[in-house]
């Protein structure tokens, strides 16, 4: 059974990997790699590797009381929505290009649907990279949408029908750089997020890592748009 579970969340980052040209396409033909891109736009892959706590910020429902005896799967009442507002967590980024590697600490809100929790969400992130000193400000903008029928783990361990599918998060990045290597430069990106549950947290904290194989929940790409200075 644990087998089980480990390829099915293989099969979903292989899935997120091989969206990235479509990716890629969206944000633009022009591309350069490494450090050295002159005034040409330097495209960059990464992953989002969410760090295990429930994030901070406030949880409650549009219209009447919420119900957290389940903290993964919150309840509203009918026909309200459920929203989160001034959400902090961490997630350690990983890029090809340094400059794009490091503590990633975001904000995030949203307002969900309280039957399938999809629907827009939104925040803030600051990145401190670990090459220079140096650190990105941005924010994002993304919708949340439900699967059905894209295998989850977690169906292995609860009772049938499970829930049926993964929550896919598509996600706008704009930011820009400040301090030595990072001094005038522009980013823009895409992120996919893939979450098991409905409230989405870090897969560490839903199955052990022997599991789940501690997979990012993200997968990145971007542009670092402007000058460079080697």
């Amino acid at each position: 059974m644990f087998t089980k579970a480990s390829n099915y969340v293989s099969i979903l980052l292989i899935a997120a990997l091989a969206g990235l040209p479509l990716i890629e396409d969206a944000l633009g033909s022009e591309s350069g790699t490494g450090w050295n891109t002159g005034n040409r736009p330097a495209v960059v892959n990464g992953t989002d590797d969410w760090l295990p706590g429930f994030p901070t910020g406030e949880i409650y429902c549009s219209e009447g009381e919420i119900d957290l005896s389940n903290p993964l799967v919150p309840v509203c009442p009918a026909g309200a929505t459920l929203e989160i507002r001034d959400g902090t967590a961490l997630s350690v980024m990983h890029a090809q290009d340094p400059r794009l590697a490091g503590l990633l600490t975001f904000t995030f809100n949203g307002s969900f649907n309280a039957d399938d929790f999809t629907g827009p969400a939104w925040g803030t992130w600051m990145l401190a990279v670990d090459v220079c000193e140096g650190a990105w400000d941005g924010t994002w903008t993304g919708l949340r949408t439900f699967v059905p029928g894209q295998l989850n783990p977690l169906d292995a361990f609860i009772p049938p029908p499970g829930f049926g599918g993964v929550w896919i998060s598509k996600l706008d990045l704009r930011g820009h750089g400040a301090g030595e290597c990072l001094d005038r430069l522009g980013m823009k990106g895409v992120e996919i997020i893939t979450t098991l549950t409905p409230m989405p947290v870090p897969f560490e904290m839903i199955l052990p890592c022997d599991i789940v194989g501690c997979m990012p929940e993200g997968v990145t790409t971007a542009k670092i748009l402007g000058p460079w200075h080697p």
